[in-house]
């Protein structure tokens, strides 16, 4: 039978399974990892106004939402949001900004379709549309408790998580180790390039390595090419020492658990979240795991 998605050959191998795809032939123990929510926030259902758009490359637009004023939400950077859609479907957003950034809550989205709801934020939203919104939701925080150097890895738009985390550690004068991987197809879906390297210019304890996937023969010669979880692999050949933050399409997101452990990367110190870029056609699902 082939290795279902969401668990990785270690963890079959130490005897975990997913139970949700399995059945029980005898008596057994269960051993359950605790799934806590991130302390000090509530999950809520809000109104919401668009209050403006920006184009950041061909396919992703930046959606800033403004609550009602008598309202907030807070959350922990890395988590997201859900745009409640008709007939009980919804859309899954990492915001973008760090709750430090102000009133307003930033989305990254990319186009994943030519119909649905992102289509409809490309063809036909404006600004002072109403939306419904929940959240926060989601295990993909920053643990500021941990002492170790933390390395990021962002495919697309699972940067805007990690942009929201970075944000936040600025905000706070927070100048722990902090590395950047983004993977991206081109240069041109580099939509903050220049930020980040003037954030690598003025932080030492900041480095930003983009790699690109289909660089094209113009693009910069120095950028790196290939799969970004193979830079990280190639920078950092023993894990252990570092915390892992991943963010980005299920494909890079199962690449990273399949290996990262024979690089000595303990399950603990991992946290992921999986984009799940399907047509708008159906309701998509944002996972996360701590």
């Amino acid at each position: 039978m082939a290795r279902p998605a969401g668990i990785s050959d270690e963890e079959i191998r130490d005897g975990f399974a997913l139970l949700c795809q399995a059945r029980a032939r005898t008596d057994l123990r269960v051993e359950a990892r605790a799934v806590r929510p991130a302390p000090d926030v509530d999950i809520r259902s809000l109104p919401c106004r668009a209050e403006r758009l920006a184009r950041l490359t061909e396919d992703v637009m930046a959606v800033w939402l403004r609550l009602p004023a008598v309202e907030t939400l807070p959350f922990r950077p890395g988590q997201y949001i859900d745009v409640m859609l008709p007939a009980g479907r919804r859309r899954s957003f990492s915001l973008a900004n760090a709750p430090s950034d102000g009133a307003l809550l930033e989305i990254h989205v990319r186009r994943a379709s030519s119909q649905g709801f992102t289509a409809h934020v490309f063809d036909a939203l404006q600004p002072g549309a109403l939306l419904r919104i929940e959240g926060p939701l989601g295990q993909f925080w920053l643990r500021l408790e941990s002492p170790r150097p933390v390395v990021m890895i962002g495919g697309g738009t699972g940067y805007a998580p990690l942009r929201a985390m970075l944000r936040q550690l600025i905000a706070s004068g927070d100048r722990r180790s902090v590395t950047l991987y983004w993977g991206v197809r081109g240069v041109d879906d580099l939509y903050e390039y220049a930020w980040l390297r003037q954030l690598e210019a003025e932080r030492p304890s900041f480095r930003f390595v983009p790699v690109l996937s289909q660089a094209a023969a113009t693009d910069d010669p120095t950028l790196r090419r290939g799969w970004v979880h193979e830079a990280v692999l190639a920078d950092l050949s023993v894990l252990a020492g570092v915390d892992i933050y991943a963010a980005g399409p299920p494909a890079m997101i199962e690449a990273i658990r399949a290996t990262f452990g024979a690089h000595g990367l303990p399950r603990e110190q991992l946290w992921f979240d999986s984009f799940d870029y399907a047509p708008d056609a159906l309701a998509s699902m944002q996972t996360s795991k701590g």
